[in-house]
C-alpha cells in the first residue's frame, strides 16, 4: 500500500481547523448551561435539519452496513434501515420532549416522580451506554485509518482525535455542535455517494457488478436458511427500536434546542430520512465492495471495506477529502452524546445545577464534562473488537428505560418502583445471563442456542462444541415449551430475541406499578398539563401558556381520548394527521424505489 500523501494529511488537518474556528465562534454566544446544552432553544429548521442528521447519521453505521452487506447481502442493510418505518413515530416523539422542557433525559424522571435517586440512576446507566457509544465512534474512525496506515497505534489515535473534537464542542456546545453538523453533513453526503461511480468504474460498471455478486445478494429480504434479516425478523428489530429510542440520551438536548414545536418536528423528520437515504448509499457500497473484494481476495476483515475501499479508489488530495468526511460522520454523533453525557454528569450526577453561581457554574461544569467524558471514552474504544456485535447489543440495552419513559409519556399509575425493578430484571435477563453464560455450565449443555460453536476438548482441538458468545436465553426459554428453537432458522431466532426482550420490560412495569403506591396525583397532573401545552411561538407567548396551565393543569384534559381513565393518548389534530400520512408516504416510497431498483440491478 502507497503512503498517505502530505496533501492527504494537510486536508484533514484542515478539516480539524474548521471545527476548532467554528467552535471558537460559537464560544461568543454560550452564557449560561441552558446556552450550553440547549443553544438557548433557538436553533432554526435548517440548524435543526444538520443537527438530527448529524446525530442520527455516523461512522459507525457506515462501515457496520457496508460490513453486513458484504457478509450477507444488501439485506444487511435492515440492521440500520429498519428504522425508516420509525420516522412517522418521531413526528410525534420529537414534540413531547420539546415540550418537556427539561435539559437532560435524567431530569424526565426526577420531574415525573420526584425522586433524585432514580434521575441519579438514569443518569449513571446512560452516562456509561454513552461512554461507550462514543468509544464505539472512535473504535470505527479507528478502523478506517488503519485501511490507510496499517500500523497506526490505537491510544495516540484515540488520545489526539478525541481531544480534536473536545476543543470545538468544549468551546461553543450546542452551537458549535450545530454549526459543525451543517459543515460536516455536507462532507459525509457528497464523499458516501462519490464511492458508488467511482467503485463501479474500478469493476467495469454495472454488468461487472452483476456477473461478479451472486444474484441472491440482490434480496432485500434474506432468502437463504442462514440469513438473519427477514421480514419477520426485520419486524422484530422494529418493535425494538421503537421502544428502545425513546430513552437515548440525546433526545433532550436535541427536540429541546429548537425554538418552536414545527421546527423540531420538520428537524427530526427530516434529519433523520436524510440518514434512511444514506444508509441506501451505503448499502450500494457494499455491494461493490462484495463485487471488488472476492476469491483470493476475499477480506479477513469485512469491518474493513469501507476504509479499503477508499484508499483503493481515491488519489492523492481526493483520499484526504475522502477520510475527512469520514471523520465528519463519526465526530458529528460524538459531539451530540458528549453535550448529553457531559449534561447528565453536571447536572444529575454531581448536582452542579445547585451549585453557587447558578446558570453560568453549569456550563463551567459541562466543560469538564465534555473532557471527562472523552478521556473515558478511550478506554472503551481500545476493549472493542467487532463493530456489528456492538450494534446489535445497543438495540437492547436501552431497552428497560426505553419502556419506562413511553409509560411515562403515557399512564399515570406507572411507579418509581416499577422503573427500578425493571431496570434491575432487564439487566439480569437481557445482559447478565446471555452474555455470562458463555462462562457456566450452559456453554456446553446448549451449545446450539449460542452465537458460536467452538470445539471444545483439550486445547480446543477434539470433543463436544462448546458454545461461545451470546446466549439466546429467549429461544431456549421457548423451547421448554416443546419446539427445539435450536434448529430454528437463524432469522427466527433473531426474531424470537427481539420480540420477547421487548416484552419483557412492559410486563414488569405494568405489573410491579399496580402493585405498588401511585405518584402524588398533583405533581402528575401538573407533568402531563405541562405536556399537553404547545410551545409558545416566542419566549413571551411561550411563559404565558406555562403559567396558565400551572395556574390550571387540567385545561387540556378535554383533549383525552379515554377520559377520567389513567391513559393519556390525546386526539390528534390537523398537524399530526397531515404529518403522519405525509411521512407514511415518504417512507412507503423509499422502501419501494430502493425494491424496484435492486430487482433492476439483479
Amino acid at each position: 500500500m502507497r503512503d498517505v500523501h502530505p496533501l492527504d494529511i494537510a486536508i484533514v488537518a484542515a478539516y480539524f481547523g474548521v471545527l476548532l474556528f467554528l467552535g471558537r465562534r460559537a464560544a461568543r454566544s454560550v452564557s449560561g448551561e441552558e446556552s450550553f446544552f440547549l443553544a438557548g432553544r433557538r436553533l432554526s429548521k435548517t440548524y435543526q435539519f444538520f443537527l438530527n442528521f448529524g446525530n442520527a447519521i455516523d461512522a459507525n453505521t457506515a462501515v457496520s452496513t457496508v460490513s453486513l452487506v458484504y457478509r450477507q447481502g444488501i439485506a444487511g442493510v435492515w440492521l440500520a434501515l429498519h428504522m425508516i418505518f420509525i420516522n412517522p413515530y418521531y413526528w410525534f416523539m420529537s414534540t413531547w420532549f420539546r415540550r418537556a422542557r427539561l435539559i437532560t433525559m435524567a431530569d424526565l424522571f426526577e420531574d415525573r416522580f420526584g425522586s433524585r435517586g432514580l434521575a441519579r440512576m438514569y443518569a449513571l446507566f446512560q452516562a456509561s451506554v454513552g461512554v461507550v457509544l462514543i468509544g464505539f465512534s472512535h473504535f470505527t474512525a479507528y478502523k478506517i485509518c488503519t485501511a490507510f496506515v496499517p500500523n497506526l497505534p490505537a491510544l495516540p489515535f484515540y488520545l489526539a482525535y478525541a481531544g480534536a473534537v473536545g476543543a470545538y464542542v468544549a468551546m461553543g456546545g450546542m452551537t458549535a455542535t450545530a454549526l459543525s453538523e451543517a459543515f460536516q453533513g455536507v462532507l459525509v453526503v457528497g464523499f458516501s455517494i462519490v464511492l458508488i461511480p467511482a467503485g463501479l468504474s474500478q469493476m467495469g460498471g454495472l454488468a461487472a457488478l452483476r456477473s461478479r455478486v451472486a444474484p441472491t445478494a440482490f434480496n432485500l429480504f434474506g432468502s437463504t436458511g442462514d440469513a438473519q434479516f427477514t421480514w419477520y425478523s426485520v419486524l422484530a428489530i422494529l418493535f425494538v427500536s421503537v421502544i428502545q429510542i425513546n430513552a437515548n440520551i440525546s433526545n433532550m438536548p436535541v427536540h429541546g434546542s429548537a425554538r418552536d414545536e414545527l421546527t423540531c418536528r420538520f428537524g427530526a423528520v427530516s434529519g433523520t430520512y436524510g440518514k434512511r437515504l444514506m444508509i441506501i448509499v451505503w448499502g450500494m457500497v457494499g455491494l461493490i465492495a462484495l463485487g471488488l473484494y472476492r476469491g483470493p481476495e476475499k477480506l479477513a476483515d469485512p469491518d474493513a471495506a469501507w476504509g479499503l475501499m477508499s484508499r483503493q479508489l481515491f488519489g492523492t488530495g481526493v483520499l484526504g477529502l475522502m477520510l475527512a468526511s469520514t471523520f465528519a460522520a463519526a465526530t458529528s454523533a460524538i459531539a451530540v452524546k458528549t453535550l448529553a453525557v457531559s449534561a447528565l454528569f453536571s447536572r444529575n450526577i454531581f448536582g452542579a445545577r445547585g451549585a453557587p453561581g447558578g446558570d453560568a457554574r453549569g456550563a463551567f461544569y459541562g466543560r469538564v464534562g465534555v473532557a471527562a467524558v472523552l478521556a473515558t471514552s478511550v478506554g472503551a474504544a481500545l476493549a472493542m473488537e467487532n463493530v456489528v456485535e456492538v450494534m446489535k447489543f445497543i438495540l437492547t440495552i436501552n431497552l428497560s428505560f426505553g419502556a419506562a419513559v413511553l409509560l411515562i409519556f403515557f399512564w399515570r399509575r406507572v411507579t418509581s418502583t416499577a422503573v427500578w425493578m425493571c431496570v434491575g430484571l432487564c439487566l439480569v435477563a437481557m445482559v447478565g445471563i446471555p452474555y455470562g453464560a458463555q462462562y457456566g455450565p450452559l456453554a456446553r449443555s446448549q451449545p446450539s442456542y449460542f452465537e458460536f460453536q467452538l470445539p471444545g476438548g483439550p486445547g480446543g482441538q477434539t470433543g463436544a462444541s462448546v458454545g461461545r458468545g451470546r446466549f439466546n436465553l429467549e429461544a431456549w426459554l421457548l423451547s421448554k415449551t416443546g419446539r427445539d428453537w435450536s434448529r430454528a432458522p437463524a432469522g427466527g431466532r433473531l426474531a424470537v430475541q427481539f420480540l420477547l426482550d421487548g416484552l419483557f420490560p412492559f410486563a414488569v412495569l405494568l405489573s410491579v406499578s399496580l402493585v405498588t403506591r401511585p405518584p402524588k396525583p398533583e405533581r402528575v397532573a401538573a407533568f402531563f398539563g405541562k405536556l399537553r401545552t404547545p410551545v409558545g411561538s416566542s419566549p413571551e407567548l411561550e411563559a404565558a401558556a406555562v403559567r396558565a396551565t400551572a395556574r390550571d393543569p387540567a385545561r387540556f384534559d378535554t383533549m383525552k381520548l379515554f377520559p377520567g381513565s389513567s391513559w393519556e393518548f390525546t386526539r390528534w389534530d390537523r398537524t399530526d394527521a397531515a404529518g403522519f400520512v405525509t411521512c407514511c408516504g415518504i417512507t412507503a416510497a423509499i422502501v419501494l424505489l430502493f425494491w424496484l431498483g435492486l430487482r433492476l440491478l439483479a
